[in-house]
């Protein structure tokens, strides 16, 4: 029987299947999106980010710290 450092070794190149639980080019390959779901799905993305704000006093603080303003010059226009 082997230890459990040997059978943790046995996968060199981590392939997400220990041991390869399927032989390779026997996994089922995800279906293709096809042009319209694609679109639809961005749409949908879209759709549910056209607004929103995190106004939780964390975020604030995070862009508080992140977000700066700097007075000065514009730059020039290039």
């Amino acid at each position: 029987m082997n230890t459990a450092y040997e059978r943790l070794m046995a996968e060199s190149v981590p392939t997400g299947t220990f041991g390869h639980a399927l032989p390779p080019g026997q996994r089922a390959a995800p279906p293709a999106w096809t042009p319209e779901e694609q679109a639809q799905h961005l749409a949908d993305l879209t759709a549910a980010l056209v607004g929103w704000h995190d106004h939780s006093e964390r975020a604030e603080q995070k862009r508080d710290r992140h977000l700066r303003l700097v007075h000065g010059q514009a730059p020039e226009a290039a």
